[in-house]
């Protein structure tokens, strides 16, 4: 018997890029929002590290412990790029060590949420930012010095919580996208450049055009980032409309 060499560009889906993609295990927004930006031909593939909201004092910490085993599963998928998709996650620990415990694991290019969204501030020539969150004061204050260490100068920053579980980084996901726009109306102002709205659990994909269009700025979000950072990474340069000027343009 003859058998083929595989041959990327015949696969039946994924034949542009397969994109293995790690999330929070209570995370249900990113996932589904990389699918509604994938354009023809790229496919999404999702591997979760547990998060233990409720039986550990430091579960974003805690997730770091399940990666091997995410790594493994991506190995085996052959993806082409790994998108490792948590905003919290790089104020406990440095997102260029996260880039290259993912790279070295899986031996393919990979993809952090802060990466990206600083890469994103840079490519929009964004120095003054307006923060929203679905996150607790301190977490926005770790958030607010970070964005201050990297050059950049936090206009406003404030933290939408709605429901209890919030607290312990949950639920964010049932934060609708009519608080979200709310959000940011609240925190823009004159002097911010642009509006970050930060979280990858958060919906926000269905308003960030109309924010742009209603405030006259570009409107970066962590999953539009991170997906934006990835398909880049990729080789793939298509302009998606409907997902805000960054994706739209650059």
């Amino acid at each position: 018997m003859t058998y083929r060499k595989p041959d990327k560009s015949k696969r039946p889906y994924g034949w542009r890029a397969r994109i293995g993609l790690i999330v929070p295990s209570p995370n249900t927004v990113t996932e589904t929002e990389f699918w509604r930006m994938a354009p023809d031909g790229v496919s999404v593939h999702t591997t979760r590290l547990l998060y233990r909201a409720d039986e550990v004092d430091d579960p974003v910490s805690d997730m770091e412990q399940f990666l091997p085993k995410a790594l493994e599963e991506l190995r085996s998928l052959e993806v082409d790029v790994v998108a490792y998709a948590c905003t919290a996650s790089a104020l406990k620990k440095p997102h260029e060590q996260t880039k290259a415990e993912v790279t070295d694991g899986v031996g393919k290019p990979t993809v952090t949420t802060m990466g990206a969204i600083l890469g994103a501030f840079e490519e929009l020539g964004v120095t003054k930012v307006a923060v929203g969150s679905p996150y607790t004061d301190d977490v926005n204050e770790a958030e607010r010095k970070y964005f201050e260490s990297q050059g950049l100068r936090v206009t406003a920053d404030e933290g939408l919580i709605i429901f209890e579980a919030q607290q312990r980084l949950r639920h964010m996901n049932l934060v609708t996208e009519l608080d979200v726009e709310d959000l940011a109306t609240r925190i823009d102002s004159s002097e911010a450049e642009a509006i970050f709205l930060s979280c990858g659990d958060m919906a926000t994909l269905g308003v960030v055009d109309k924010l742009e269009k209603k405030l006259g700025k570009p409107v970066v979000t962590s999953v539009q980032a991170t997906f934006w950072g990835t398909l880049r990474a990729t080789g793939i340069n298509d302009q998606i409309q409907g997902c805000g000027l960054l994706l739209a343009e650059h």
